[in-house]
């Protein structure tokens, strides 16, 4: 979109004897005022380049005699600058003319002899004041006077050269030394760009020179150069382009287009200045853009002045966009006759106040209020004038209402907020409930971020749905209707009952998708499963199955180890020689924060009859069951002939894997209260333990590993062959 400057002529038959520039009326004289409109900038464009010398422009008006004729002569009647004919832009200045033939003249900039930025600009306009004419637009056509230079780099330069760079000299030969030393005007070009020159007059000729390399050559260097003889010189405006391009299927051959534009319809900056109705505060002050707190008790009026008459009012607000037309407004039945000064839509909560048909107060009521968005918005509001002159005010506010809640669900909270931008507002709180249940209160607090953003921390847990509502003294609730929210179902641990088996030898905890795993790989070998299912199941369970870990001596020949009845989750991966390798961990999704882990058990614990590590014959052995939240790259592997790999979790925090974030642990062992003996099913709560700290408290895991043992000695090939446990029924309590 073009940069659009709007100069109106105003000019209007005034009764005065000489010419001035104060709002005095002269007889036979026009006044013509001016002021800009700012429009739109496209970031980067030349439109962009042009809007950047606005404070270097001047402007000259000539009275321009015996117009379009042999012996036209002109004579500068005013000059200006860019602040000085714009003014103050609520009272645009006003220039008095005499009625006559006129001609204004635009230009400014920054000249220089080869520049990539720096641009100088030039245009001009022929216009009339007349008595009694009508009000007229003015548009000036400001273009450079630069000569301007385009290197366009093709694609396959880039996808076949390394260093490609195009040097461009103001002269009728390239001479690297006199480019080095600036003697001649030159831009150095390493992408595709636009250089502006002002070359000196007469000049007709331009050298370039391009250099590169190509890799796939063994870095083999391309030169090429040119002089260029244009047989028009170079000419203001016009743009001379060098398209660049690279065929490696032509062994390497490099083209070099050039072209001329005698007139790139970019650089046309229409210059057209007008003066757009004017936004101030109801006192008359000049509004300033500032962020403004609203609700739904808010009132905000804008006073609009133009100086052609209004026709039309349009507000924005989100997608929604509400039209009003001076016809609507005035209530008129003739141009002249307005059935009242105040029009209203009460729907959309909008007034106008007609003070005359150039000065409206634009109000926006309660109800509007009531429509906008939470938080950090926006609204617009625009006005155009019969001369088709708009302006818009673009209305930052900060809304009031819910803002968003967001679930930390491995936390254990919902954080909601809302933005309360009442000054008066006391006793913030959120209301809530959970599954339909009482409703319950919990107090706000002030964001750190933002002294109308409101926070409040609610517990949450799995599988529950939540509605609340914000509120606070003198406003029962900040939205129009309750905000709801649910949770997720709290994940369980796969196949926690025990009830999918598969195989003979081994016998296998799993069917299709493996998460539990054993010994039995390694015992199967010598013929013994050490773990199996079993029918004994915990008290009221609706499975069949149970795992009965059972100890034992396993051995082929005369050749064997004690064994540990063992399940566990994750990968039993290696038996090397009589020895294991066991990937201890799956892959799991944490959602919530697990609190303990709860197991149905029975078991026995026996004597140690086998020694090893620190255990000696006598001891007691222990059955052990442990839990571990971990975060890790892969699964920890544990080589039971390489103790160095063994790992208890309420000792060791880190693994090569990564942390382990929490573990849980429960064990039993022969005591002068306990003999060891089996007591039937229990349920056991084993609670987990979270780490604190950077690695720990800020992360989620995203590995679980569960181990349970009728040995917890197994690691070291001892224990009790009388020890024993069956397992049932594994899942987390959130």
């Amino acid at each position: 979109m073009k940069k659009i400057l709007y100069i109106i002529a105003c000019v209007a038959l005034c009764f005065a004897t000489s010419c001035s520039k104060e709002s005095v009326s002269h007889e036979g004289e026009g006044a013509v005022s001016f002021a800009l409109n700012n429009g739109t900038v496209r970031s980067g464009s030349a439109t962009d380049l042009f809007a950047a010398v606005y404070d270097k422009l001047t402007f000259r008006i000539f009275q321009v005699s015996n117009k379009d004729t042999a012996t036209e002569t002109k004579k500068l009647v005013r000059l200006y600058t860019y602040d000085e004919i714009i003014g103050d832009s609520q009272n645009p200045m006003k220039i008095w003319l005499l009625a006559g033939d006129y001609r204004v003249e635009v230009s400014g900039g920054d000249q220089s002899e080869a520049s990539f930025t720096e641009i100088y600009y030039k245009g001009s306009a022929d216009f009339t004041v007349a008595e009694n004419m009508s009000d007229k637009t003015i548009e000036v056509t400001c273009r450079p006077s630069n000569s301007m230079i385009k290197v366009v780099f093709d694609q396959s330069v880039a996808d076949n050269m390394e260093d490609a760079k195009v040097v461009v000299a103001i002269d009728d030969s390239y001479d690297p030394i006199a480019v080095t030393s600036k003697s001649v005007p030159s831009l150095t070009y390493t992408e595709t760009k636009i250089g502006y020159f002002t070359p000196e007059e007469g000049a007709t000729s331009f050298a370039w020179h391009f250099s590169g390399t190509v890799p796939a050559k063994n870095h083999q260097e391309v030169v090429k150069e040119a002089v260029q003889t244009l047989s028009e010189g170079f000419k203001a405006g016009y743009m001379y382009t060098i398209t660049v391009k690279y065929s490696p299927d032509l062994g390497g051959y490099m083209t070099f287009d050039i072209t001329v534009d005698k007139n790139p319809t970019e650089y046309n900056n229409v210059a057209t200045f007008k003066p757009e109705p004017q936004f101030s505060d109801v006192d008359g002050a000049q509004v300033v853009n500032k962020t403004a707190y609203l609700n739904s008790t808010s009132e905000v009026a804008y006073n609009v002045k133009a100086i052609n008459a209004i026709t039309e009012v349009s507000v924005k607000n989100g997608s929604t966009i509400t039209t009003y037309t001076s016809d609507q407004v005035n209530g008129v039945s003739s141009a002249s006759v307005r059935s009242t000064a105040t029009f209203t839509d009460a729907e959309n909560g909008v007034a106008i106040d007609v003070v005359s048909d150039k000065e409206w107060v634009i109000k926006l009521l309660p109800k509007f209020m009531e429509k906008l968005s939470a938080g950090e918005n926006e609204y617009i509001v625009s006005v155009t004038d019969d001369a088709g002159a708009i302006a818009e005010y673009v209305q930052d506010y900060l809304g009031e209402g819910v803002n968003s809640g967001v679930l930390k669900l491995w936390e254990g909270h919902a954080y909601l907020s809302a933005y309360v931008t009442n000054s008066a507002a006391q006793n913030i709180k959120v209301v809530y409930r959970k599954d339909g249940g009482d409703w319950q209160e919990i107090a706000a607090a002030a964001s750190s971020s933002n002294d109308a953003l409101w926070e409040v921390k609610l517990p949450v847990d799995g599988q529950a749905e939540f509605e609340y509502y914000w509120r606070y003294d003198g406003k029962d609730n900040i939205a129009a209707t309750n905000s709801t929210f649910s949770t997720p179902a709290a994940p369980q641990i796969p196949n926690g009952g025990l009830e999918e088996w598969a195989g003979d030898s081994p016998l296998l905890p799993y069917t299709t998708t493996q998460w539990w795993d054993t010994g039995n790989h390694g015992s199967a070998t010598l013929n013994t499963n050490v773990t199996t299912n079993s029918t004994d199941v915990r008290p009221g369970s609706t499975g069949q199955y149970s795992a009965y870990l059972k100890s034992q001596y396993v051995a082929f020949m005369g050749i064997g180890k004690f064994a540990a009845g063992n399940i566990f989750f994750g990968k039993y991966l290696e038996t090397v020689g009589t020895n294991g390798i066991i990937g201890f961990g799956q892959p799991y999704e944490f959602v919530y924060k697990p609190k303990k882990l709860v197991v149905w058990y029975k078991g026995q614990v026996g004597t140690c009859d086998y020694a090893g590590g620190d255990v000696k014959k006598g001891d007691s052995d222990k059955n052990q069951i442990y839990v571990w939240l971990c975060n890790w790259t892969g699964r920890h592997a544990v080589d039971t002939s390489d103790t160095t790999t063994f790992v208890n979790p309420t000792e060791t925090a880190n693994t090569a894997e990564g942390n382990v974030i929490a573990y849980g642990e429960w064990h039993r062992v022969i005591t002068a209260e306990d003999s060891g003996a089996d007591n039937g099913w229990q349920k056991l709560e084993i609670p987990i333990t979270y780490r604190e700290g950077a690695g720990f408290s800020d992360v989620v895991p995203n590995y679980l590993v569960i181990s349970c043992a009728a040995s917890g000695y197994g690691d070291y090939f001892a224990g009790s062959t009388s020890s024993y446990m069956y397992v049932d029924d594994i899942e987390f309590v959130y």
